[in-house]
């Protein structure tokens, strides 16, 4: 036996649900048209209150602990950051070193704490993170960033090129002829040593 409904049933159901959608659309424009346009004097989300108190965000930070900065480390130095590049950053439990080049030179790595060589100002690293470094001199602070992936060499100059073995040397074919089997070619090829008796 299925269970259907009764023609009258349904009839009932489709009524209610019409009545349903009439009586919300017509909540919805009431709604609409009774609140009005905005009225200028209301507050904006993020914005001040209208007519309110403004808040002083540096006494709020006072009263909650927070000391305040020194002016000058506000002011980081752009004559000292244009000169370095941050290529690499080692670190572990706050300790660590970072490879900075000077003035377009071959990166340096120095360690925190540690004096920047051919800087003037006698800046020194003073902490590292995965990102960054923050440089300090005199009460005055600047941060070097690492560039994003997309901006980093693929080429590997950052990694040191191979040395041959102990006893090796280049291996140079002759025009025609074939490297050793397993050698590729322009490779090193280990120097032949002769049977001993």
């Amino acid at each position: 036996m299925k269970g259907r409904l009764s023609p009258r049933l349904t009839a009932g159901l489709l009524t209610l649900a019409i009545w349903a959608l009439a009586a919300g659309s017509a909540l919805f424009w009431g709604l609409r048209l009774g609140s009005g346009p905005m009225r200028p004097d209301a507050a904006v989300a993020g914005g001040p209150p209208p007519g309110g108190v403004t808040v002083d965000t540096r006494t709020v930070a006072r009263a909650l602990g927070a000391t305040e900065a020194p002016a000058a480390s506000a002011a980081p130095a752009p004559d000292v950051v244009g000169r370095l590049a941050l290529r690499g950053i080692v670190t572990h439990d706050g300790r660590g070193a970072a490879l900075i080049a000077v003035d377009g030179k071959p990166p340096r790595p120095v360690r925190v704490g540690a004096t920047l060589d051919g800087v003037e100002g006698g800046w020194t690293v003073r902490s590292v993170s995965p990102q960054a470094v923050v440089i300090a001199a005199d009460g005055r602070e600047a941060r070097l960033e690492m560039p994003p992936l997309s901006q980093r060499s693929s080429a590997g100059d950052a990694v040191a090129p191979a040395r041959p073995a102990p006893g090796a040397v280049p291996f140079t074919p002759a025009i025609g002829t074939l490297p050793p089997p397993g050698v590729p070619p322009g490779a090193i090829a280990p120097t032949p040593r002769p049977p001993q008796p």
